[in-house]
C-alpha cells in the first residue's frame, strides 16, 4: 500500500487512530485502512552526538519532529500522515489484523 493510497483513505473515511502503547522512545498507534488494522510508531526522541573537548558523548533529545502536536488516546488518522509516511518509508507501517 502506498503512502498516497493511505492518505486518500484516511481523508475519505475520517477514521480515528488509537494509541496502543509506548516503548523504547516511540508511541505506537493503530489505524484501520482498507478494512485492515495497521500499527505504526512515532519517535519521541532522537539520538544526538555532541563533541566536547574531552571527546564525543551520546545523548537523547526530544524529537523536533513532534513540534506542538498533542497526542491523545484517539486522534484523526489524517492528522498523523507525517508519521505514517515515515513509517511506510521505513517499512514500519505493519498490518496486524
Amino acid at each position: 500500500m502506498t503512502s498516497n493510497e493511505v492518505k486518500k483513505e484516511l481523508y475519505k473515511t475520517k477514521v480515528m487512530a488509537k494509541f496502543s502503547y509506548y516503548a523504547y522512545g516511540k508511541l505506537y498507534y493503530n489505524v484501520i485502512v482498507n478494512e485492515g488494522l495497521y500499527e505504526f510508531p512515532i519517535s519521541t526522541v532522537t539520538l544526538e552526538q555532541k563533541r566536547l573537548s574531552e571527546g564525543t558523548i551520546l545523548g537523547y533529545q526530544l524529537s523536533a519532529d513532534l513540534g506542538t502536536t498533542k497526542f491523545h488516546s484517539e486522534i484523526k488518522g489524517s492528522e498523523l500522515n507525517r508519521w505514517i509516511d515515515k513509517a511506510i518509508d521505513a517499512g514500519e507501517f505493519i498490518k496486524i489484523g
